[in-house]
């Protein structure tokens, strides 16, 4: 029936408004019964606790439904499926759907939304299905006037990328329950962009602490501005630690199970974690428990009691720290003479040793996340973590990223084709590196370059 609709130029938009948070939840719940069987690892990465818009509900859990009913049935056994979805501020989201599954050749990933075609490279899989699934996938993608796309490598995994152009609902303040008449004689439209009502990206602090009332207590006095996760001791908080991701631990020293010195050395001797800022609290005010608080690991040290204030503004500091250490790993990828003073942290050694792999195989388009977790002697699932951590890209496109720079440094100083230079950093099709280009600089290579050329 969509078939015969989207033949006759019949098929339409329904619109609605809806969570698309709440939709995407909802749809890799459905999924975790079969991933749990198969024991795939089913993980959603997203920093928006709510997007509202209007788009056609049936069509979008269709289009998510497809994608990972594939990236599920194509992942064998003990491998990983990895959800994200991120705002494009002032564009709509992107989707991307990730598995470790058993990847599609070349001739299959320039086909995969031809209709009824079906890729030889997965006839080992049961119950293919018919091939018609991504193709409507794709023109329901379209009907929302987004794009979809596919890169994908034999035995690593594949990757869709869905972009719609769905922006978060503008609300009135009627909406708001607004309580006096003044208010709704005058209504004015507030932007979820430029509004203390937006709910998006806000940082994740995670509190550890045996008192009740003292969770709630600062949970109440910091949900304004951050994500709030708790656990009740140092055990509960080492498993809270690995399942949130939490851009902050704020954790007591005395605690059951495990106390917070304990799980400090814990998180810090964690490739997973150990690029947590900590800070540990404690009725204890001896300087020499300070020093060895410190020395565990922790970033900073508070004695209780303590004033609220000097905690927000500690906490505020590290974030910021830690987002200057995001912009500078970026401004690293330079490919131009560096002479910054020695690389201190563990982070920015971690992330230095990824930017070398990735540099000293910059022309290989065969380099993959597995591969780059094998080097760097982690998980596939902690290197995701770890770099999306501290970079705030996952590693896709921070790998991308580090090619892109490098094109536009060959670019700008060299007169070597565009074509030429798609290959040099590894990608193996230039037309799929000019959208990539387009998409990270917002202007095409070629305009790249003469622009370049006038400055």
């Amino acid at each position: 029936m969509d078939l015969k609709k989207i033949e006759e130029n019949e098929l339409k938009l329904h619109l609605i408004e809806d969570d698309l948070v709440k939709v995407l939840k909802e749809i890799i719940e459905s999924f975790k019964y079969i991933s749990d069987r198969k024991k795939i690892e089913l993980d959603f990465d997203t920093n928006l606790k709510s997007y509202l818009g209007n788009f056609d509900k049936e069509k979008i859990e269709r289009i998510l439904f497809n994608l990972l009913s594939n990236a599920i049935k194509f992942t064998n056994e003990n491998g990983n499926v990895f959800i994200q979805l991120e705002k494009v501020y002032n564009k709509g989201f992107n989707i991307s759907i990730r598995d470790t599954g058993i990847g599609l050749d070349s001739d299959s990933k320039d086909r995969i939304f031809e209709r009824f075609y079906k890729s030889k490279s997965n006839q080992s899989i049961l119950n293919q299905g018919s091939g018609i699934g991504l193709s409507i996938t794709q023109e329901f993608v379209k009907l929302h006037g987004g794009t979809i796309e596919v890169d994908s490598e034999l035995g690593v995994g594949t990757e869709f990328k869905v972009f719609l152009p769905i922006l978060p609902k503008k609300i009135t303040l009627e909406n708001l329950n607004a309580t006096t008449q003044n208010i709704l004689e005058n209504p004015k439209t507030i932007d979820l962009h430029d509004s203390k009502l937006n709910t998006v990206e806000q940082p994740c602090v995670l509190i550890i602490d045996d008192s009740e009332d003292f969770r709630t207590y600062l949970k109440e006095s910091l949900s304004d501005k951050y994500k709030i996760i708790e656990a009740e001791d140092g055990k509960a908080g080492w498993q809270k630690t690995l399942s949130g991701h939490p851009d902050i631990i704020v954790s007591d020293v005395n605690m059951p199970k495990l106390d917070g010195l304990s799980l400090s050395k814990k998180i810090k001797n964690d490739p997973r974690t150990s690029h947590i800022p900590i800070i540990l609290l404690t009725v204890n005010n001896d300087e020499q428990q300070e020093i060895i608080g410190l020395n565990s690991g922790a970033t900073d040290y508070i004695t209780k009691p303590f004033s609220f204030n000097i905690l927000n503004s500690k906490i505020e500091n590290l974030l910021n720290l830690n987002t200057q250490f995001k912009n500078t790993y970026s401004k690293k990828i330079s490919f131009e003479p560096n002479n910054s003073q020695a690389l201190l942290t563990e982070n920015e050694k971690f992330i230095e040793k990824i930017i070398k792999i990735v540099e000293d195989n910059i022309g290989d388009p065969e380099i993959t996340i597995t591969e780059l977790s094998k080097k760097m002697f982690v998980s596939r699932g902690t290197l995701y973590n770890k770099i999306h951590q501290i970079s705030g890209e996952p590693p896709v496109e921070f790998i991308r990223t580090i090619k892109l720079k490098k094109a536009a440094h060959l670019i700008e100083n060299t007169d070597l084709k565009i074509s030429q230079i798609a290959y040099e950093v590894g990608f193996s099709n230039p037309n799929y590196f000019a959208r990539a280009f387009k998409t990270k600089y917002s202007i095409s290579p070629t305009e790249f370059r003469i622009r370049k050329s006038k400055e």
